[in-house]
């Protein structure tokens, strides 16, 4: 697979399985309870989780994910960080991390965002959304409605 992208961590996790994971900013107990037991679900299957890990839930996954020592590729929408918390050097250092960078700007902005999630839905095998439907637009419903018809996609 071409990678074009500036990266750092183990390119091999392109190779794997990959499940997509999208969440909106808000959603319901109900919702989050939900997709933290899907993650714990995921710890024991060898699909590696790519995602932004930008909202609150996402990043809440993505800690779990970490903690439990689950490969991970986390994709930015803006450019590489030059430093990194402990627990992502330490996934880094056991190449269980492949963190890219969709676009070459200092911040994600909507429009990064937007470029970095279909980037995620097009390189994944399946994709999991947790949604916020009640009565919110959310741009993640958009990425879904095409998704969802052409491959295996999971909404939470």
């Amino acid at each position: 697979m071409a990678f074009d992208y500036d990266y750092t961590g183990n390119l091999a996790l392109l190779d794997r399985r990959k499940v997509a994971f999208f969440a909106s900013r808000v959603v319901s107990p109900a919702v989050e309870e939900q997709t933290l037991r899907w993650a714990e679900a995921c710890c024991a299957t060898d699909r590696v989780v790519i995602s932004g890990f930008q909202s609150p839930l996402e990043k809440s996954v993505f800690e779990l994910l970490l903690k439990a020592r689950h490969p991970v590729i986390w994709a930015l929408g803006r450019t590489l960080y030059t430093r990194y918390s402990p627990e992502i050097q330490t996934a880094l250092t056991e190449q269980r991390i492949l963190i890219f960078a969709v676009r070459n700007t200092c911040r994600t902005n909507w429009q990064t965002a937007q470029t970095r999630n279909y980037l995620i839905a097009s390189m994944s095998d399946e994709s999991v959304y947790a949604m916020n439907i009640d009565g919110r637009s959310s741009s993640l419903k958009v990425l879904y409605e095409i998704e969802k018809n052409e491959k295996n996609v999971h909404s939470l």
